[in-house]
């Protein structure tokens, strides 16, 4: 095809289009219906506005520019500029009249409606002006371009030729005629730059410009408010600032004392902000270049490149240094505009998404002064009204004197939330201003005052009354209020406080003799129910410091336990010696073992007690030790070790009465309430579960261990118990739901007024689901290490996207978001979550009583307010929310990168989980040998029936879109949990050395004819047997593909299919597997289709 190869009798021309028109015809094909790429202006005309000469001159100017006229139309899979002889009828409209009590809103209603109408690269026109009368003397002229035709600068040309024409119009003269002189064709410019990228040395730059992104950094963005969605969202708000000479002086001069142009210093803040919202060293930005060449100045077209531009941060630089790195990085992008934008992606060859371009989720601008329409007899203003729709997640303009505006995506950010990331660039810029020698890590994104208010928000310690008694006295406060009300219910019987009242005294005075426990540490094992609970009471009442441990606790973790904490005795349900790990205890460490029936239950039968001496058990067989200390040890508990040796866990009797009080009282528990013990023994929930209800009055209904690991028979107990309040992770909650929503009007109602989800991020999706099945339930968020028993709480009230907050700071700690050097982080930005507080454990006991890294104290700081002292470190990531919450960012451990980008392994556990085949899951890494990730495992747990991962990888491009996440699939029975219910990743199988999919797997006929497809457009041989098993694991443009390939491989695959594949059907589906399986489900369809035309 030449330049001059014209349409069959149509008058119009084609034409090479330029490169940027080719990446913009490829996003369009991502989503045609998105109006993201557009040029527009709005204009309030005061005075006479002719309007026939008006669209004289506007059909002026589209004459006198090829670019105003052109389309983009596909011809063998690729685009082609088609240029129009004359100007479109639709390109100029009349919009009528459009009277409103406010003339700017009425235009920014209008100008909103005209850029919401998609303009079609193929159908166009793509330059239109409108007119709408505002009044008798006003009116409002809107022009919108696409930037397929037309840039920034090009607007400049078309509203002085645009003036031009319409003065000679209304003088009478034709609106041609004021610029004779043609512009140069924007088709000649197409063709030259084929030309000049064939030249020699666009290689070098090429190969530099790739360097400088390798790895590829990973996006730098604020967090968002909502998760993103696989199908684009393009609209859009802005936040305009106007900063003035307060900043605008300062800025230029330390960009004239630096040597760097004066942007260079609002964009290093701009990267240093984005920096601390991501935790990242390198941050890329996509900036828009001119690359219009010399000759063009006066032509309209698409004379715009866009450049990455990418600083790195490491090593602490000052903001002095800082500049100087973000000034060389831009020189360095500015000085390769020439290398477009699609060759650098092919070289690099990243995932792609619809609606998303690589390395560009962040956009800045540089805006130039612009002349305003000048037309004879009337005064125009251009009117700020924002673009409706926004070309990326976050596009900051930065213009003269410090003005400009952030506009963002809405379907992920709140217009809150812009003022506030332009509220911290201010801070942060301010603070660089006035000291630039600080390190960029140092610099505040919030003023004292507002860092103030967060520390004190956070602030759970000040008011927090301090216990009187420790629980074990509440309880029996309890039973001589009320001996006969119900303290356990188990198998069918049910314990007053009375009897547990005596039972406990029995095991303490067991306990007591010969030389006592005080001060001590006693193990209790036992399994769930009356005794276990009975002798952990009599325990704390004898003095000694419970241990407790589950009946499952044998082997080396029981084995641990033992060692480390030495107990004085070991209080066991049975006999010792049928029980291996009491066996070890008494024979290898010559510990005492006290067998629990031989202080039980009393007698069911007998004459009745008097009531008030029910209460009172009879006089023990040795003196009772004296009362418990609250600073002294209550019970001593151990992390799982599924990390490592089991860590032992002291909490004071302050400690487990402040928080099972507070508990109470918060969730409601008290006589008549029938709370759920779901924790195993040797967990730190159950013990809250159990002393939380009995020091209320509540009844405490203990989960028989054979039930407890069965959704199905847990929710049919949940209901026979009349259970209140039920406590449990949200992955076994996310069972409980399915079985919720099936039961039928016959069953059982649930009683249930409070349901508490601890130990995992809940997402959002799994609330809003649990409020709906269950309306009348109180559903709250809780987390918290052993360490402070818990720290925070949420109550989800309405809907949440992503994952749940976990809220603020139970009373008595005070749960802070701090940075390396133990500052608090501003909204927004990711730390590590420390708890502060007189109710945090003072360090581990036994083995790791050396282990003081996790308790480092925190400094003061007077000016924050903050004054610091004991703590926990947990290791957690967090951050405070733009709303002030605490949102949790999962572990360190737990976070991996692959290509450049950090991955979340919950975040794919989350999504897999919220599929409806998927019963429970757990996602591990696999690492090369030299300890890099090469791809994840999913340890899937289906649903009956639900054998084929088809479904799950389809639930993975759902969350995550087009990222190829390397997942392979392994099917298993169940997954190992720990006594707290969380998955022991220690216990799930070795995974095998290959993914699903590799050599030995079956290949359907459609992935063999695509695996040939593939070859041929990439360049392999299309006859290799072995491609489908190379191409297992790509997209196709991993595997070498680019975007002008991509609309030839779905015109090859609706020629050999004969099914089409838009697309967005593409992005949603660009692996190999992902595909092939696309195409295979299609083509029943269009058989049937077939059929049915052909009779």
């Amino acid at each position: 095809m030449t330049e001059a190869s014209r349409a069959r009798g149509s008058g119009t021309r084609r034409a090479v289009t330029s490169c940027a028109q080719d990446g913009l015809w490829f996003l369009h094909g991502t989503a045609p219906c998105a109006p993201a790429y557009t040029v527009g202006r709005a204009y309030r005309v005061t005075g006479e506005l002719q309007v026939p000469a008006l669209r004289a001159a506007w059909r002026a100017v589209v004459r006198r520019h090829e670019s105003l006229r052109t389309t983009l139309v596909e011809e063998s899979g690729r685009p082609v500029q088609e240029i129009a002889p004359e100007c479109d009828p639709r390109a100029f409209a009349d919009l009528g009249a459009a009277a409103g009590p406010d003339p700017d809103a009425t235009a920014a209603r209008l100008y909103a409606r005209m850029a919401s109408e998609p303009l079609d690269l193929a159908a166009g026109p793509l330059a239109r002006l409108g007119v709408a009368r505002l009044g008798a003397d006003e009116h409002l002229v809107l022009i919108l371009l696409h930037r397929a035709v037309a840039d920034d600068a090009s607007m400049a040309i078309v509203v002085e030729e645009l003036s031009a024409c319409y003065a000679a119009a209304t003088a009478c003269r034709p609106a041609g005629s004021a610029s004779p002189a043609l512009p140069p064709r924007y088709a000649d410019h197409a063709r030259e730059e084929r030309v000049r990228l064939a030249a020699p040395g666009l290689g070098e730059r090429l190969d530099r410009a790739a360097a400088e992104l390798t790895p590829h950094p990973s996006p730098a963005v604020p967090p968002p408010d909502r998760p993103r969605r696989v199908v684009p969202e393009y609209e859009g708000g802005a936040a305009r600032f106007h900063w003035g000479a307060e900043l605008a002086g300062p800025v230029r001069e330390l960009a004239e004392a630096e040597g760097v142009p004066p942007y260079a210093v609002p964009l290093a803040a701009f990267q240093a902000l984005l920096a601390r919202y991501a935790g990242e060293d390198r941050v890329a930005v996509g900036v828009p270049v001119a690359t219009r060449p010399p000759g063009f100045e006066r032509a309209v077209g698409c004379f715009e490149n866009l450049v990455v531009v990418c600083t790195d941060l490491s090593g602490r630089p000052s903001f002095r240094d800082l500049l100087g790195r973000a000034a060389r990085s831009a020189e360095a992008a500015f000085a390769r505009r020439d290398v477009p934008f699609d060759r650098l992606v092919r070289a690099l060859g990243p995932d792609r998404e619809a609606g998303r371009v690589p390395f560009c989720d962040v956009l800045v601008a540089f805006e130039a002064p612009e002349p305003v329409p000048d037309l004879p007899g009337a005064v125009v203003r251009r009117l700020r009204v924002e673009d409706a729709y926004v070309r990326a997640d976050l596009a900051l303009t930065l213009g003269e004197a410090a003005t400009g505006s952030l506009a963002y995506r809405t379907a992920l950010y709140d217009d809150t939330t812009a003022r506030l990331v332009l509220r911290h660039l201010r801070t942060l810029l301010s603070a660089a201003l006035r000291d630039p020698d600080a390190p960029v890590d140092a610099l505040p994104l919030e003023t004292p005052e507002r860092a103030r208010l967060a520390v004190r928000a956070a602030d759970g310690v000040t008011g927090t009354a301090a216990p009187d008694l420790p629980v074990h006295e509440l309880v029996r406060l309890r039973a001589r209020r009320d001996p006969s009300a119900p303290a356990l219910s188990w198998d069918g019987e049910v314990v007053s406080y009375g009897e547990l009242d005596r039972w406990a005294g029995r095991v303490a005075a067991a306990l007591g003799a010969p030389d006592g426990v005080a001060g001590r540490p006693v193990a209790v094992r036992a399994a769930s129910g009356p005794r276990q609970i009975a002798a952990s009471l009599g325990v704390l009442r004898a003095g000694g410091r419970l241990v407790c441990l589950g009946t499952g606790d044998v082997g080396e973790r029981g084995r641990m336990v033992l060692g480390d904490v030495r107990p004085a005795v070991l209080a066991l349900d049975g006999d010792p010696d049928g029980d291996a790990l009491a066996a070890w205890y008494r024979d290898e460490l010559g510990g005492t073992v006290l067998d629990l029936t031989a202080a039980g239950r009393e007698p069911a039968s007998g004459p009745p007690r008097d009531p008030a001496a029910a209460a009172v058990p009879g006089p023990p067989e040795t003196p009772a030790p004296a009362p418990s200390r609250l600073d002294e040890a209550a019970y001593v508990t151990y992390t799982s070790g599924s990390t490592g040796r089991p860590k032992g866990i002291a909490q004071t009797h302050a400690t487990f009465a402040q928080f099972v009080t507070w508990f109470a009282d918060e969730f409601r528990m008290g006589p008549g309430a029938r709370v759920a013990q779901w924790a195993a023994p040797g967990y730190d929930a159950s013990l809250v579960e159990a002393f939380s209800a009995l020091t209320a009055g509540a009844t405490l209904c203990t989960v028989p261990d054979k039930i407890r690991a069965n959704p199905d028979k847990v929710v049919e107990w949940l209901a026979d118990q009349r259970i209140t309040l039920f406590q449990t992770v949200p992955s076994f909650a996310r069972q409980l739901l399915g079985l919720i929503e099936r039961r039928g009007p016959a069953e059982p109602p649930l009683a249930l007024d409070h349901l508490l989800l601890a130990g995992e991020p809940l997402p959002g999706e799994l609330a809003g689901a649990l409020r709906a099945a269950l309306p009348g339930v109180r559903l709250v968020n809780l987390y918290g290490p052993t360490e402070s028993i818990l720290a925070t709480w949420h109550e989800i009230t309405g809907p949440v996207r992503g994952i749940a907050p976990i809220g603020g700071s139970i009373p008595g700690r005070q749960v802070l978001v701090l940075d390396d050097r133990d500052r608090p982080c501003p909204a927004g930005v990711t730390g590590q979550i420390v708890i502060i507080g007189p109710y945090v454990t003072s360090g581990y006991v036994g083995a790791a009583a050396g282990d003081r890294a996790s308790f480092q104290p925190v400094p003061a700081i007077p000016e924050l307010a903050l004054d610091g002292g004991h703590c926990y470190r947990t290791g957690d990531l967090g951050r405070r929310r733009w709303d002030g919450s605490l949102e949790f960012g999962g572990r360190r451990d737990f976070q991996i990168k692959f290509n450049g980008v950090r991955v979340e392994l919950t975040d794919i556990e989350t999504a897999l989980a919220a599929e409806e085949s998927v019963a429970d899951c757990a996602v591990v890494p696999v690492a090369d040998t030299h300890g890099l990730v090469t791809r994840l495992v999913a340890y899937v747990v289906p649903r009956p029936g639900a054998e084929e991962p088809g479904p799950w990888r389809a639930a993975l491009r759902r969350r995550f879109g087009g990222s190829a996440l390397p997942v392979s699939f392994k099917i298993v029975d169940g997954l190992p949990r720990n006594a707290g219910g969380k998955v022991d990743r220690r216990g799930l199988p070795r995974p095998g050395s290959s993914p699903a999919g590799a050599a030995g797997t079956r290949r359907t006929r459609v992935e063999r004819e695509m695996a040939a497809l593939w070859s041929e457009l990439l360049g392999g041989d299309p006859s290799a047997p072995d491609d489908g098993v190379r191409f297992s694991g790509d997209t196709f443009f991993s595997a070498g593909g680019h975007s002008l390939l991509v609309p030839v491989l779905l015109r090859r695959i609706r020629e050999r299919f004969g099914t089409a594949v838009s697309l967005p059907e593409y992005h949603a589906n660009p692996t190999f597997v992902g595909l092939s399986a696309l195409v295979d489900a299609q083509i029943p369809s269009v058989k049937a289709a077939s059929a049915i035309m052909m009779g």
